[in-house]
């Protein structure tokens, strides 16, 4: 993500202030009451996000201050105004009156605002999102001249405009989902942190974690999974919790380089987190027709074991290189932190029970809001105040623009795989390659995830996937939902996988480390997020929701001991330090239990509980030499 000014003037600055306070309460109000008007709800959203992006982030990395820039950033509010507004003021009587014909003002606010999408993109996320919109917007006018998968009989410029400008294109689907779920839930967020509740969670991780061995990387780990799930992004996440924890692990005999890559990989996995989770999960259920509710309940169970599986790692990895954790008078205590926000643990039940009671998802986040304000106000020192509601929604209305900025390129991107008919083809590529086999399928959409996800943010990678990659998994047998959750996975898993890998990049920066031995330190810390995509294909009772609770039971207690093995083995701890032949035992064992078959679980547990006697009666005598790996 870009960074933003540094210069601007007073006038500016209260502008940007009284936009975003208006955006945030405008969407606060509608998650709680409802929306007044489609093209309200929409057009407000783009306007505000296009408005925002343009007075915080310069046309020019290199020349932030030119004068000439401050020309060229008036001329894309005048066209950002004008063509979202000409929209609003046109969308009833377009889908009323006159659905498929389009005059020469559709046609030139429609490329206005294309334009304009495009820019805004690349000032907040860069080159590589717009350089793909900009692909497939060629790929669909030069359909006719293109070569093999690619050709097709080309689409008209006024039919793209006017697919784009008012079916399901810039103002379509994606604008309406970040607008009805993301912001809404950004603005709980930012309660959260002001309130006192997000202190409150970072002082419980480091309370119960801090003292054991490694333990400012269990803190990371604790903690942005709860903080990556509420902000949905996985490089946000790590730039909000790192500069606390990554200097913690430095200090306890973490390397550099690992300690960005745990949390990189933890916060990347708080997308995946109920009951909030990120901005791709909103999506999903949208795409999927699927109650949110339904997504979080399937989602808990694999969250929970990634995050397990990280735990492990970290852990063993502390106690193999005999790091300790932090002294207990350097840490919080656990009496005192309860003392001070117990009530604050009430938040999730309230999270958890609005969404159980079937409320719409917006409505989640505004109760939950009001919560937190009235948990705010049983303490003096954090009672929220007519200032911290004005600071509150002006961090809220800003922290969209990560997120929102993408929204009408999005758009684009997915308008045109739908017009050229290339997502089908796609599909239909998938499945020739794998020949109908569906592990190989699994295979190529992980690989596919990874070259796609480079550089974008989880949303935007996931988004395409569900349209390249997704119906081919769909018509291989399987459900859509599984199908869906198989591409969100491989899209989270993309932010620390090298060679571009935003969240370990981001790790790295705070930790002054090298960004590529980050992102390869990250990826064995967050391979079970590319495993247990495959569980959600050749074992849904992992789901546990819909299935046989004894199934779902036995599937996840064979993963517990399965993860704990790997963990053991690819660390080489387990008790002591293990020898060469004991880690390939260890990892040997893994695959044995998460095999459903009787007698491969029978072999693999006896295999387990061997190693795990032989290694516990034998750490005494490991304790004084030490045992080379």
């Amino acid at each position: 993500m870009a960074k933003k000014r540094d210069n601007l003037n007073r006038f500016f600055q209260t502008a940007v202030g009284i936009i975003a306070f208006g955006f945030s309460a405008f969407y606060f109000y509608t998650a709680g009451f409802g929306i007044f008007s489609s093209e309200s709800h929409r057009g407000i959203y783009l306007l505000v996000t296009f408005l925002l992006s343009i007075l915080l982030y310069p046309a020019s990395r290199k020349y932030p201050k030119s004068k000439v820039l401050y020309v060229v950033d008036a001329i894309f509010v005048a066209m950002a105004c004008s063509s979202v507004l000409y929209w609003m003021l046109q969308y009833k009587e377009y889908a009323i009156y006159r659905a498929g014909w389009t005059n020469q003002w559709d046609l030139i606010f429609g490329l206005l605002v294309m334009l304009v999408s495009l820019e805004v993109t690349r000032r907040v996320m860069g080159n590589v999102l717009p350089i793909i919109g900009l692909v497939m917007l060629g790929l669909t006018y030069f359909g006719p001249y293109l070569p093999g998968i690619f050709n097709h009989g080309g689409i008209r410029l006024s039919s793209m405009v006017e697919y784009y400008y008012y079916t399901d294109g810039i103002f379509g689907t994606i604008v309406n989902t970040f607008a009805t779920y993301i912001v809404p839930f950004l603005i709980f967020g930012a309660f959260l942190n002001n309130t006192g509740g997000g202190d409150f969670f970072m002082d419980l991780a480091t309370s119960l974690t801090g003292h054991i061995a490694g333990g400012p990387a269990l803190i990371a780990v604790f903690s942005s999974s709860i903080f990556g799930s509420i902000s949905g992004s996985g490089v946000a996440n790590v730039v909000a919790t790192g500069t606390f924890t990554i200097p913690m692990m430095k200090k306890v005999g973490y390397k550099p380089e690992f300690a960005g890559a745990v949390e990189a990989a933890a916060s990347a996995g708080g997308q995946l987190l109920p009951p909030v989770m990120g901005a791709a999960a909103f999506v999903l259920a949208t795409l999927t027709q699927q109650p949110y509710s339904t997504i979080a309940l399937i989602s808990f169970a694999p969250a929970i074991l990634y995050y397990i599986a990280l735990g492990f790692m970290v852990y063993f990895r502390a106690r193999r290189s005999g790091l300790q954790g932090l002294p207990r008078e350097e840490l919080p205590k656990f009496s005192e932190v309860m003392k001070k926000g117990w009530y604050y643990l009430f938040t999730i039940v309230v999270v958890v029970v609005v969404i159980a009671l079937g409320y719409p998802a917006p409505r989640t986040a505004f109760w939950g809001s009001v919560f937190v304000v009235f948990c705010s106000m049983l303490r003096k020192e954090t009672r929220f105040t007519f200032d911290k509601l004005i600071k509150t929604f002006r961090e809220a209305g800003t922290s969209a623009l990560s997120v929102g900025a993408t929204a009408g390129t999005l758009g684009i991107v997915m308008a045109s795989l739908t017009l050229s008919g290339l997502g089908v083809k796609f599909s239909s590529l998938i499945l020739s390659v794998g020949q109908g086999n569906l592990f190989l399928t699994l295979v190529l959409v992980a690989f596919i995830a990874t070259i796609i996800g480079m550089g974008l943010p989880t949303t935007a990678s996931y988004i395409i996937l569900s349209i390249l990659a997704a119906p081919s998994l769909i018509q291989l047998g399987i459900d859509p939902v599984p199908a869906h959750m198989v591409c969100l996975w491989f899209a989270v898993i993309s932010n620390i996988t090298p060679p571009v890998c935003v969240a370990a990049f981001a790790g790295a920066s705070i930790a002054g480390a090298h960004p590529m031995k980050t992102g390869l330190n990250a990826v064995p810390l967050g391979l079970f997020m590319y495993i247990l995509p495959f569980f959600f294909i050749y074992e849904p009772a992992i789901f546990v929701y819909g299935q046989e609770l004894a199934v779902s039971v036995k599937i996840i207690a064979s993963l517990l001991i399965s993860i704990a093995c790997f963990a053991a083995g690819f660390q080489g701890w387990f008790f002591r330090n293990l020898r060469t032949w004991e880690r390939a035992v260890f990892l040997l064992a893994s695959p044995l239990l998460v095999d459903t078959r009787f007698f491969t679980d029978i072999f693999g547990y006896i295999v387990v509980v061997a190693m795990a006697v032989y290694t516990y009666k034998t750490k005494k005598q490991a304790a004084n030499p030490q045992i080379a790996a």
